[in-house]
């Protein structure tokens, strides 16, 4: 029986709770060694249904945004999956865009506090913690998660829209809205 094995049922069994230090303790190797294993195990999985999140201090098992269309029509038959406010797409827009990104960067944009928003984002798992900012205040830094790419139905953030784009054409649109007033 390989580590790596071993490993990968305890992940399954753990669901969100798999501290990367305890299973490290448990098999006696370095927290190095156990992130090698780690993120040998997320590169065998990133083409199945589940892949491994390596998360600052915890790994779990989530769906692989590949499968996110098959999924949300599968569910979608019985239940409906909650709909996001207004607030929560435009904090997930912000951070999506702006990643790594801190609330106070996010506030600053949209002239409100998001704590409360940023933390039932965090529950849902559609963003994470990814760090901390190196200067000044050392906020805690956030980034989306691939189960917000699998709710959007795309695989990679970089399918999202071309941000400056998407403002230019906008532009272009209020020109030629104000040229035939």
């Amino acid at each position: 029986m390989s580590i790596k094995n071993q490993v990968e049922a305890i992940i399954f069994l753990g669901g969100d709770e798999n501290k990367i230090k305890d299973l490290a303790k448990f098999f006696k190797i370095s927290i190095e060694d156990m992130l090698k294993i780690l993120l040998e195990l997320k590169d065998d999985r990133k083409d199945t249904g589940i892949n491994i999140e390596v998360d600052s201090e915890i790994v779990y098992l989530s769906t692989n945004p590949l499968y996110g269309e098959v999924i949300n029509n599968y569910f979608e038959q019985e239940t409906k999956p909650k709909k996001l406010s207004s607030a929560s797409i435009e904090t997930l827009s912000i951070i999506a865009y702006k990643q790594p990104v801190t609330k106070s960067e996010i506030e600053s944009i949209r002239g409100v506090s998001v704590d409360r928003i940023v933390s039932n984002l965090e529950e849902r798992k559609f963003v994470r913690n990814c760090g901390k900012q190196e200067t000044g205040r050392k906020a805690n830094l956030y980034e989306v998660t691939d189960k917000f790419l699998s709710y959007l139905g795309i695989k990679n953030i970089t399918e999202l829209p071309d941000y400056d784009l998407l403002k230019e054409k906008i532009k272009s649109m209020e020109n030629i809205i104000t040229d035939e007033d």
